[in-house]
């Protein structure tokens, strides 16, 4: 039983070089970032839980210590911001989730170091350069330090984010996005039209960008002219390489001169001009005849002497009452006087824009356009012109919206304050390509440490849940920023101190035993 005394003071000095082993853990990793600290704290052991041989109990009047680590995985480590746009830190709760490999499998660690950068992985794949050569290119994904893949979720077709979509590791090569576009379908134009503008003044315009069926960002042109009618205006879409455009709800164009309609025609055939006069004034140009259509338009005529042809429009005036024919397409004869004929075009025209005495658009609240590009390319979208006034002041532009994507290569990604990947592409375009969600637990310090600043998922932490962080609440994502270990240096130094005093005392007690002993086998010698 002599032996037995040494029992106490061994626990003792067992423990609390336990706990001097993790002191120093926490004070070496004390500047790693998303590290939480281990806190040892210290329990009675009674005789009776000691056995000596097989189960021989041993007196109960002796006793120890034992050590139990207590994790502080669910307290925040301070935020420090960084200039890197891969720096990520969650403000909360909640963790990243990463896989060891680019295949997700069931076994995902979580992390709150939010230091990523981008790495090579897997098989070359083919790609195709500026020059147009196809080229084999690495594949590029966002990881951890440990080279371990960061897991976010993609878009739906509409563009938005489910937090029970299926995680995957997150590609941000250049050539990522390449061959992904998405025609435009839908747009959104608002705009103020001056109230003062008269017939005839120079026309509004504002510029907006479509993507086509061939995934190329097309130019387009919306301008907008009064009519003489009051409250009433025209809006045509025009762009480089558009060989056609059509406007819905409108029609194609026509023009009827026959008597009692308040038309006139003159054709000028030297001058290749076709004018439209006012029946009740011979004299006075009819203005507005000829609005909507544009220069390249065909224009058929019939009912005429000698010029029922189709024509195509070269020039037209300002105040729409005529048009000038091209060279290519002359008129024939002398000048015409017509109070009977038709002056049709293959042009769709778009209906008037109509607002009420207080400017709110009445009708059309939504055009359709067809557009057809020279390559054969084409668009049909909805464009939302709703919320466009006609009110006093000065031509405005309120919204201006589309929701195509443009085929591009990947120049650079940061994160947003919402857990989205946000792209930036050479077509000096941005999109959400990905969206980061957040794993939490029923009991987060349950989790099992593992290598590299990671935790994995046990039976004591009870099973991941994945939330986005803008929707769950859980916590606030700060992008440019990491987040540092919870070890608090001093702290962890005057724990230093105390576990270090009570080893010497283990210690010395230990060697009074000893000399105990030593001093008990001599006196029977």
């Amino acid at each position: 039983m002599g032996f037995s005394l040494f029992t106490t003071s061994t626990l003792g000095m067992m423990s609390q070089a336990h706990a001097l082993d993790t002191i120093s853990s926490n004070i070496a990793n004390v500047s790693t970032g998303g590290y939480k600290r281990t806190d040892t704290r210290f329990s009675t052991v009674l005789s009776d839980t000691l056995t000596q041989g097989a189960g021989t109990s041993l007196d109960r009047s002796l006793g120890g210590v034992k050590p139990k680590d207590f994790a502080t995985i669910n307290q925040q480590g301070l935020l420090k911001s960084t200039e890197r746009d891969l720096d990520l830190a969650i403000a909360g709760n909640g963790f990243f989730q990463i896989s060891r490999t680019e295949a997700v499998s069931t076994e995902i660690l979580f992390t709150r170091d939010g230091s990523f950068e981008v790495n090579a992985s897997g098989t070359a794949v083919p790609a195709i350069a500026d020059d147009g050569s196809t080229i084999q290119v690495k594949q590029g994904f966002l990881t951890d330090k440990n080279g371990y893949f960061l897991l976010g979720i993609a878009p739906e077709t509409d563009g938005s984010f489910l937090s029970t979509g299926a995680l995957t590791a997150m590609r941000v090569d250049g050539f990522a996005f390449a061959n992904q576009f998405s025609a435009t379908t839908a747009a959104t134009l608002a705009v103020n039209l001056p109230s003062g503008t008269n017939f005839g003044d120079t026309p509004e315009s504002i510029s907006l960008t479509v993507v086509d069926s061939n995934g190329k960002r097309r130019a387009l042109t919306a301008s907008f002219s009064k009519t003489p009618t009051a409250n009433k205006w025209k809006m045509d879409l025009s762009g480089d390489n558009l060989t056609t455009s059509a406007l819905a709800p409108g029609a194609a164009f026509s023009l009827a001169v026959a008597p009692g309609s308040g038309r006139t025609l003159t054709i000028t055939p030297g001058a290749r001009q076709i004018k439209a006069f006012s029946e009740q004034v011979p004299s006075a140009g009819y203005p507005g005849a000829f609005q909507g259509l544009k220069v390249g338009d065909p224009i058929t005529l019939s009912g005429t002497t000698s010029n029922n042809s189709t024509f195509t429009i070269s020039a037209i005036s300002a105040d729409f009452t005529t048009v000038t024919v091209s060279t290519g397409t002359p008129l024939a004869g002398l000048t015409e006087n017509l109070t009977t004929a038709n002056v049709s075009s293959t042009r769709v025209v778009g209906s008037d824009m109509i607002f009420s005495a207080t400017g709110k658009l009445t009708s059309p609240t939504t055009f359709t356009p067809a557009l057809t590009w020279s390559d054969g390319a084409t668009n049909s979208f909805a464009l939302d012109i709703s919320n466009s006034t006609q009110l006093n002041g000065d031509f405005t532009l309120g919204i201006i919206t589309q929701n195509g994507l443009s085929a591009s290569t990947l120049s650079s990604v940061k994160f947003d304050n919402s857990g989205r990947v946000i792209g930036e592409f050479k077509d000096g375009t941005s999109r959400s390509i990905f969206k980061i969600p957040l794993a939490t637990f029923p009991n987060v310090n349950g989790l099992e440490t593992q290598n590299g600043n990671t935790f994995a998922e046990s039976q004591t932490s009870g099973a991941a849940r994945s939330v986005f962080s803008d929707e769950s609440g859980i916590a606030l994502l700060a992008p440019n920023t990491v987040e540092l270990s919870n070890v608090e240096i001093s702290t962890q130094f005057t724990q230093m101190i105390q576990v270090q005093q009570a080893y010497n005392s283990s210690a010395t007690a230990f060697k009074t035993a000893d000399e105990m002993l030593m001093a008990a086998r001599d006196l029977k010698t």
